[in-house]
C-alpha cells in the first residue's frame, strides 16, 4: 500500500486509470478511455507497456501476462522514476503553502503522471533527487520544472519583489494563464506589498478587473477580488455594489491581512492605523506610509509624541504638498530630539515648496527650528536651507512682508554660525556653492564682520574672495525677491571694501591680485570697480596696495583718474609713487604728446621723481631719464625761436644735474623687481645729452649754409630767368617757322588740286569724236564712259598729284582698282573698247 502511495496511483478510494491517469474506482474499466481494468499493483508495469506502443484497448490483457519478473522491473523502474517527481512535488508544497488557492500541487502532479516514464537517465540527471533550495530567487529563475518556477514567481511577488524576471513570469500569468494561475498572479500583483496602486499596463488592469468580477462569488476569494479589482481602478470610479460588499466583509472577517487590505480600500484610518503596532516591520512601516499619505491626524500625534528618526523619514517620503495640518510641527518636534536633526529629509521636504509658500505660523515654526538647529548642522546644509528659505517663488510680483522677512534672517544669522563653526575646508565648499550668492545679497553688517574674518583664511580665503568677485555677474541671474532686485546696486562693492577695511590687507593683495588677473573680463565688475575707485580717491595711504590686490583692473581705473583729473602733470604726480607697473609707463604718459609749452614743467617733474626713485630702481629711474631726455633732445629741434630759448635753459638745468644722478645710478645695486630690466639705459641718455651738445654746432653751421643757399637760391633764380627768356625767344621762333612751312604746304596743294581739276576737265584728245567715246558703260560710278576712263589714265601720266587726281574724280585708291578692274574686263569682252582706248592712249591730248 505505501508503494502504491508513493508512486501517486491511489487518491483516497480511486486509484489512476494508466491509460488516462485520471482518477476512477478500482477494479472496474476507466469509463473516460474504455481501459480495462488493472491492479493498482500493476500501474507502472501497464504505463511502460502503454509508453512502449501497447493500444489501451489491449492493455489490461497484456499487463495480466506479464511475468513477475517482469513486473517487479517495470514497477520498481516506474517507482524511481515517480521518486524524483516525488522530491519536485515535495518543493511544489512548500511553495503552495505561501500562495493564497490550494490545488497547484495536485495539477502538478497530474502533469508528472501523464509524463511518467520516461528516459530514466536524462530523468535523475536533469532533476535529481532530493528537495531544492528554498529560495524564491533561485526556484523562480532555476527550478527544473516550469509548474515550480511559476509558483516560486507567484510566491515572491507576494511578498513584494520587483525582481523583474519574477514580474515578468507572474505578468504572462496574469495574461496568458488559465483558472488558478491567472487568479493568482492577479491577486500577487495586487498585494498591498506591491505598492498602492501597483503599476500595470492598461490591458493588464483590464484583464485584473474581469478575473476579479469572476471570483467575487467564491467566499475565500470575494474580498481579495474586491482588493484586486479596487487596486487597479481610478480612484474617482465608484466600484460596483458586488465589490463594496466583498470589501465590507472582508474589513470585518477574521483574516487580519485581509482586513487590512479591504480597510486600505475603504480609506478606513482606524483600522489601518492598528497595523501601526504590528510585529511585521514592512506592514507597519507600510501603514505609516498610506496614512502619511492621507495626512492621517493620528498618525501625526504619535509621530510628534514617541515617533523615531525612521518613523519620521516613511512619514516624510510620503507626505502630500501641501503637508496636513499639524504635519510641520509634529516633524519639526521629532527632528529636536534627533541626532542629526534629520537635516537631509527635512530639506528634501521643505523644498516641495517655496519658503514664503509656507503660512506665517509654518515660518515662525522654521524660524524656531533654525534658531534651535541650524548652527550645529553642516556648514553645507544650513546655507542649502538658507537658499530655500531665501529664494522667492517664481513670477512672485510681491516682495516678503515683515514676518517673511524676519523668518528668513533666523536662517542667515544661524548659517553665519554654522559656517563660522566650520572646518576651513567646509567653508571653501560653501563660498564656491551657488547658494552662496543669495548669502552675499542678503549680507549685513554682521555678517560683513565674518566675511572680514573668513577671506584673511589662508585655506578659505581664496575661495571667499573669488565669491566676491563673482557676486554681480551671478546675482545678475539669480532669483531674488523684486524689493532685492533694483535695491542697493553698489552692494557687491560694499562687501568688497569690507572685507578690505581694517587690519591685515596685505593678507589680501597676492589671492585677489591673482583673482583679479583671472576674471579680468567679468561681466558686471562695475559696482567693484567703483567701489575699488572710490576707496583709491578716499584712502591715498592704500592706494598702492589696492593697485597691487586689483592689478587687473589697473587700466579700468587709470581711465577713471583720466576722466577725474584732465591735467597730465597732477596725474603723474598721484600715480607714479603707487603704479604697480613702476615709473617708467607713468613717464611715456607724461611726456606722450605734450605741448612745447608745457614741457619743461612735466620734464622738472621727472627728474624730481626719478632723484626719489633711483635709491631704490635704479635701472627704472635711469631708464625714464633716458625718455625725458630723448623728449628734450626732440623739443631742442623746435622752429619756435622762444621755444628754443626755454629748452635751451632746461638743458643747461638737466645737463647740470644729470652727473649727480649717474653716480647714484651706478652707485645703487638692482633690486629683483628690475629683473626683466638689462640694462641702465645710461648709454642712451649720453648719446641724448651727446646729440644736444651738437645740435648747438649743427645749428650754427645750418645757419651758415642757409646763408650759403641763400645766394645760390638767388644765383640760381637769375639764371632760371635767363633760361626762360632765352626758351621763350626760341619758342616764337619755332612757332614762326611751323607758321611759315605750314603756309608753304597749304600753297603746294592748292596748286596740285587746281592742276589735278584742270586735267580732268580741260584734256581732250585730238581725234574726231565717236559715240563709243562718250557711252555710259558704268552709270554712277565715278569714271562713267571711256574718255573719262582715258582722260584718268592721262593725267597719271603726266605725273599729277595722284590723291589729287583721285580726290577730284572723286575715288579713293580702292575705288580707283575697282573701276581700273571693272574697265580691263569690258575691254576684254568688247574689242571696239580695247581699239578704241589704245587710239586714244596713242593719240595727243591738249
Amino acid at each position: 500500500m505505501s508503494a502504491l502511495l508513493d508512486s501517486g496511483v491511489r487518491r483516497g478510494a480511486e486509484v489512476r486509470c494508466p491509460g488516462c491517469t485520471r482518477f476512477i474506482l478500482s477494479d472496474t474499466a476507466c469509463p473516460h478511455c474504455l481501459c480495462g481494468a488493472i491492479a493498482p499493483e500493476r500501474y507502472g508495469s501497464a504505463r511502460e507497456l502503454l509508453k512502449s506502443g501497447v493500444d489501451r484497448f489491449s492493455l489490461a490483457a497484456r499487463t495480466a501476462a506479464l511475468e513477475p519478473a517482469q513486473v517487479e522491473v517495470l514497477e520498481a523502474r516506474y517507482a524511481r522514476q515517480w521518486g524524483v517527481v516525488r522530491s519536485l512535488l515535495a518543493d511544489a508544497r512548500r511553495m503552495e503553502a505561501r500562495l493564497i488557492q490550494r490545488g497547484f500541487v495536485r495539477d502538478m502532479e497530474d502533469r508528472w503522471a501523464r509524463m511518467l516514464p520516461m528516459d530514466e537517465a536524462s530523468l535523475e540527471e536533469q532533476f535529481g533527487v532530493g528537495p531544492l533550495p528554498d529560495s524564491l530567487e533561485w526556484l523562480s529563475s532555476k527550478a527544473p520544472d516550469p509548474d515550480l518556477r511559476e509558483m516560486a514567481a507567484l510566491a515572491w511577488v507576494h511578498e513584494g519583489t520587483w525582481e523583474q524576471g519574477a514580474r515578468f513570469t507572474v505578468r504572462r500569468l496574469l495574461m496568458n494563464g488559465e483558472g488558478r494561475m491567472s487568479v493568482e498572479a492577479m491577486l500577487a500583483l495586487t498585494h498591498w506589498r506591491n505598492g498602492v496602486p501597483p503599476r500595470s499596463r492598461p490591458e493588464e488592469s483590464e484583464q485584473i478587473r474581469i478575473l476579479a468580477q469572476g471570483v467575487l462569488d467564491v467566499p475565500e476569494l470575494s474580498s481579495r477580488a474586491a482588493v484586486a479589482w479596487v487596486r487597479v481602478s481610478d480612484e474617482d470610479e465608484s466600484p460596483p455594489e458586488a465589490v463594496t460588499a466583498a470589501l465590507r466583509r472582508g474589513l470585518y472577517g477574521t483574516d487580519p491581512e485581509v482586513r487590512f487590505e479591504c480597510a486600505l480600500c475603504l480609506r478606513e484610518e482606524v483600522e489601518v492605523a492598528q497595523a501601526l503596532d504590528s510585529s511585521d516591520a514592512d506592514l507597519a512601516g507600510f501603514a505609516r506610509r498610506i496614512l502619511s499619505q492621507w495626512g492621517s491626524r493620528r498618525l501625526l500625534t504619535r509621530l510628534e509624541r514617541d515617533g523615531d528618526a525612521a518613523f519620521a523619514k516613511e512619514v516624510l517620503q510620503e507626505l502630500a504638498s501641501p503637508p496636513p495640518e499639524g504635519a510641520l510641527e509634529a516633524l519639526l518636534t521629532v527632528s529636536l530630539r534627533t541626532v542629526g536633526s534629520l537635516a537631509d529629509e527635512l530639506r528634501s521636504f521643505a523644498k516641495r515648496r517655496p519658503f514664503r509658500a509656507w503660512g506665517v505660523e509654518d515660518q515662525r515654526r522654521w524660524a524656531r527650528w533654525a534658531r534651535s538647529v541650524l548652527r550645529d548642522l553642516p556648514a553645507e546644509t544650513a546655507l542649502d536651507f538658507f537658499e530655500w528659505a531665501a529664494t522667492p517663488p517664481f513670477n512672485d510680483p510681491e516682495g516678503p512682508d515683515e514676518e517673511e522677512t524676519e523668518a528668513m534672517w533666523a536662517f542667515l544669522e544661524e548659517t553665519v554660525h554654522a559656517i563660522d563653526r566650520g572646518t576651513a575646508k567646509d567653508r571653501d565648499a560653501c563660498f564656491k556653492d551657488s547658494a552662496f550668492v543669495l548669502f552675499l545679497h542678503h549680507s549685513g553688517v554682521d555678517e560683513q564682520r565674518r566675511l572680514n574674518d573668513w577671506a584673511r583664511d589662508p585655506d578659505s580665503g581664496g575661495a571667499l574672495l573669488e565669491a566676491l568677485l563673482m557676486f554681480p555677474s551671478r546675482e545678475q541671474h539669480a532669483r531674488l525677491s523684486p524689493e532685492r532686485k533694483d535695491a542697493e546696486p553698489g552692494h557687491a562693492g560694499r562687501l568688497l571694501m569690507a572685507i578690505w577695511d581694517g587690519p591685515g590687507q596685505h593678507l589680501l593683495v597676492a589671492p585677489l591680485g591673482k583673482l583679479v588677473r583671472s576674471w579680468s573680463a567679468l561681466s558686471g565688475r562695475e559696482s567693484l570697480v567703483e567701489a575699488v575707485w572710490r576707496r583709491f580717491q578716499s584712502h591715498p595711504s592704500e592706494r598702492g596696495a589696492l593697485l597691487a590686490a586689483f592689478a587687473g583692473w589697473r587700466d579700468v581705473l587709470w581711465e577713471r583718474q583720466r576722466e577725474a583729473e584732465p591735467d597730465v602733470l597732477a596725474r603723474f604726480q598721484t600715480w607714479w609713487r603707487v603704479d604697480p607697473e613702476g615709473l617708467y609707463p607713468q613717464a611715456v604718459r607724461l611726456l606722450e604728446g605734450a605741448p612745447e609749452e608745457a614741457l619743461p614743467r612735466r620734464l622738472r617733474a621727472l627728474w624730481d621723481a626719478a632723484e626719489e626713485v633711483v635709491g631704490t630702481r635704479p635701472r627704472t629711474a635711469s631708464l625714464s631719464v633716458s625718455k625725458g631726455a630723448m623728449a628734450l633732445r626732440n623739443a631742442l629741434e623746435s622752429q619756435d625761436p622762444a621755444i628754443l630759448g626755454v629748452m635751451d635753459a632746461e638743458w643747461e638745468h638737466f645737463e647740470a644735474r644729470f652727473p649727480a644722478f649717474e653716480q647714484r645710478v651706478l652707485a645703487t645695486p638692482s633690486p629683483p623687481e628690475e629683473s626683466n630690466i638689462h640694462r641702465d639705459f645710461l648709454d642712451d641718455t649720453h648719446d641724448a645729452v651727446r646729440m644736444m651738445r651738437e645740435r648747438r654746432e649743427r645749428r650754427r653751421a645750418n645757419e651758415a649754409r642757409e646763408r650759403e643757399r641763400e645766394i645760390e637760391r638767388q644765383v640760381a633764380e637769375s639764371r632760371r630767368r635767363d633760361r626762360e627768356r632765352q626758351a621763350e625767344v626760341a619758342r616764337r621762333d619755332a612757332e614762326a617757322l611751323a607758321a611759315r612751312q605750314a603756309a608753304a604746304r597749304e600753297q603746294q596743294e592748292l596748286h596740285a588740286l587746281v592742276n589735278a581739276q584742270l586735267a580732268l576737265s580741260t584734256l581732250q584728245p585730238r581725234l574726231d569724236p565717236r559715240p563709243l567715246d562718250s557711252e555710259v558703260l558704268f552709270p554712277g560710278a565715278a569714271l562713267p564712259t571711256l574718255v573719262d576712263y582715258a582722260r584718268m589714265i592721262k593725267a597719271l601720266q603726266r605725273g599729277g598729284d595722284v590723291l589729287k587726281l583721285f580726290e577730284t574724280a572723286g575715288l579713293t585708291p580702292a575705288t580707283w582698282a575697282a573701276q581700273a578692274t571693272a574697265w580691263g574686263q569690258a575691254m576684254v569682252g568688247r574689242m571696239e573698247l580695247g581699239l578704241r582706248f589704245a587710239e586714244l592712249l596713242g593719240a595727243p591730248w591738249e
